[in-house]
């Protein structure tokens, strides 16, 4: 198993922020490629938010198994916000993209209680302090791509989804109140073996907390439906 980490994100958070502001989707995804070239057997990628959108844009590219895409964010053309998530965005991230040039500057984390009340939102306090305990700064850069891809001239977040002919899986908490709940299935159905499923009563971190063991139950069930295991 890889989990390689995003280009400066190992920094102390002041220490990476300016180096991680101007960073693409395609610095991150060029990144990826090259590591999963250089793995034999072709791996299984799986990605959570902004990674399982990483996670499709690297599969477009190389050889792998498959692809799990959990509360990914929108590719290029996917975009279907509710009141809810209008809402966690504009608290999450709204005064970033309110100043000039928010694409030349560090997304830095937000404040304990948004991360609380709209990611964390059906975790338990502990594991929502470990969680929001790990955070860094995110690419100013890569956030504008993935929210205005209309005004992205190097398409970034620009997905080949007929370039993916592996089996796809993506993932939504039913609780997410962070991705917006077509998002997921959408992303599916774009996908020639596109499967979606939905975690009960889970908020965006499916990977954390008491939502993991049904996540893995699903994705374990995924892999042997469609006979990942010699290939994984």
């Amino acid at each position: 198993m890889h989990t390689p980490t995003l280009r400066h994100h190992e920094l102390p958070l002041r220490e990476g922020a300016m180096k991680i502001a101007p960073l693409s989707m395609r610095d991150y995804t060029d990144d990826l490629v090259a590591l999963v070239d250089s793995l034999d057997p072709p791996p299984l990628l799986v990605g959570l938010s902004l990674g399982g959108l990483l996670a499709q844009l690297v599969a477009t590219r190389t050889r792998h198994a498959g692809v799990v895409a959990a509360c990914p964010s929108p590719a290029a053309g996917i975009f279907a916000p509710t009141p809810a998530t209008l809402r966690s965005f504009g608290s999450l991230f709204g005064r970033h993209f309110l100043q000039p040039r928010p694409w030349a500057k560090p997304l830095y984390p937000t404040t304990w209680q948004r991360f609380r009340r709209w990611v964390a939102n059906t975790q338990t306090e502990d594991a929502a302090r470990e969680v929001f305990a790990e955070l860094v700064c995110e690419s100013g850069r890569a956030y504008c791509e993935i929210v205005f891809p209309f005004l992205d001239r190097g398409k970034a977040t620009t997905v080949n989804f007929a370039a993916v002919t592996s089996p796809v899986l993506t993932i939504r908490g039913e609780c997410d109140l962070v991705v917006p709940p077509q998002i997921a299935p959408t992303t599916a159905a774009r996908y020639q073996k596109g499967t979606f499923v939905e975690i009960p009563c889970s908020d965006h971190l499916v990977f954390f907390g008491d939502a993991l063991p049904v996540t893995m139950r699903h994705i374990d069930d995924w892999i042997i439906q469609n006979h990942l295991l010699s290939t994984a």
